[in-house]
């Protein structure tokens, strides 16, 4: 790892360490391995990291990781225990001080977990904390947006490769074409963002034809969609950690009024909501730009999901354009926009895009993907 990554981390466990000396605490204990990577780089995703209010990092794991860790995070401090004795190797750091106040993370450590920490520091206050890490990492810097950009552009190839040949196979007379198969079409779809650099799919890619597509996290099946009037994918693939979120629908029988109508519908929404991204505006505000077009279009009961979510190293992160998230949007927030209308027994559609918040506005981090009706008819 260059020099210049060491700083990255380093850097952003400074801005924790600040957080607990202005909190009166002495340590804190990342368990989440999402939380654990972000802050030392390590991707093994079984280990525990003990932050001070002196500065001191410690990454404690065990025997199995020794290669890995020297590989990512040589710039910190690590011990290599066997995994029943985490518990001690932490206490040891966190009882070198006298009734320590020790922080943990809220939202992931469980029950048991919890009652190891205290039975392994007696003399510590135990302090939950909430959403510290993760409101840290609501703002990426450029290199978690350049790994972001990658995740798109490898998800798009993807999607093209996938999209030409489901489109050379559609225009064969029905005795020479294969069957098109959702569960294969996601299959194959997966293997060729893995060709183009992901290192994974992000999520359980979504594939679903005709009246299937008005399930929202719809399970491809095995379905061929010859017959059907459309095709929704949703996809998204993982490069250096990082994620892309994309939803496009494939239109097989163009020649349908209410599809194109559904659709351009679903378009404005998307469009004027994504004009009002902007540093200082809240969540809720933009999710209502969207609601309120598919409301007036008549199909404000088939929207039923909040319009976006933040993405990073994880697909769902905070904030979310919802109706009941009022966090107010910063330049560096990175979130999906993805409004869609679900009609049971007729079908769905959704388009989804990735934006950046910029200092002036917004970038749409996806704007290569074209989201026009004529660009998706095969």
């Amino acid at each position: 790892m260059k020099k210049s990554d060491f700083s990255r981390y380093q850097n952003r466990r400074d801005k924790i360490i600040s957080y607990l000396t202005k909190k009166q605490l002495d340590f804190f204990l990342v368990t989440d391995p999402t939380n654990v990577r972000y802050l030392t780089n390590f991707t093994g995703g079984e280990a525990s990291l003990v932050l001070t209010q002196s500065g001191d990092a410690t990454l404690i794991s065990d025997p199995r990781f020794t290669i890995q860790i020297q590989e990512e995070c040589n710039n910190i401090d690590v011990k290599i225990c066997q995994i029943n004795e985490r518990q001690k190797t932490i206490s040891a750091i966190v009882n070198q001080k006298k009734q320590p106040k020790l922080g943990i993370e809220s939202e992931t450590i469980t029950l048991h977990e919890y009652n190891l920490i205290k039975k392994a520091n007696p003399t510590a206050k135990i302090v939950p904390l909430h959403g510290i890490i993760a409101e840290l990492r609501q703002i990426k810097d450029n290199f978690e947006i350049t790994e972001i950009r990658n995740a798109i552009k490898a998800a798009y190839d993807a999607f093209n490769e996938i999209r030409n040949k489901i489109s050379k196979q559609l225009s064969k007379i029905s005795t020479a074409r294969k069957p098109l198969i959702e569960t294969e079409i996601r299959n194959e779809l997966e293997y060729l963002m893995r060709q183009h650099g992901a290192s994974e799919k992000s999520f359980a890619s979504i594939v679903c034809s005709g009246k299937r597509s008005a399930m929202a996290h719809g399970v491809p099946g095995n379905f061929d969609i010859a017959k059907e009037q459309l095709l929704l994918i949703d996809w998204g693939a993982i490069v250096n950690g990082y994620m892309s979120d994309l939803t496009r629908v494939l239109i097989l029988k163009p020649k349908n009024i209410k599809l194109k109508k559904i659709y351009n519908t679903v378009l404005k929404a998307q469009t004027e909501a994504i004009k009002a991204i902007k540093p200082g505006k809240k969540c809720n505000e933009i999710d209502k730009i969207a609601r309120d077009i598919i409301k007036d279009s008549g199909y404000g009961e088939n929207f039923g999901h909040g319009l976006g979510h933040a993405l990073g190293l994880e697909i769902h992160e905070n904030p979310r354009l919802s109706i009941t998230d009022e966090t107010i949007l910063k330049t560096g927030m990175v979130v999906t926009v993805e409004p869609g209308i679900y009609i049971k027994d007729w079908g769905g559609v959704r388009i989804e895009d990735d934006i950046l918040v910029t200092e002036n506005g917004c970038e749409v981090l996806s704007n290569f993907v074209p989201r026009e009706f004529d660009e998706y008819i095969l």
